[in-house]
């Protein structure tokens, strides 16, 4: 039996220099290859909502946010 078709987002920023925080956030896979995702990062960052990232992708997405590194990887996966 098949499973649900979920966008998994993967997403590892370094604040300043304390040990890599990697967050993993499941999203429903909509049918339009487009996800819309909220990551909960902590303090300085704070959230980090992304409208229309495509599901998946072809290579890891990096990102500067505050001076901080966010490196974002999406796949799709059947939960």
């Amino acid at each position: 039996m098949g499973g649900v078709l979920t966008c998994r987002v993967t997403a590892t920023v370094t604040i300043g220099t304390a040990l890599p925080v990697t967050l993993v956030v499941d999203v429903p896979e909509t049918g339009t290859g487009l996800v819309d995702v909220t990551i909960p990062f902590p303090a300085p960052i704070g959230d980090l909502v992304l409208v229309g990232i495509p599901c998946p992708t072809l290579g890891p997405i990096t990102l500067t946010i505050l001076g901080n590194t966010v490196t974002l990887s999406v796949v799709e996966v059947t939960v």
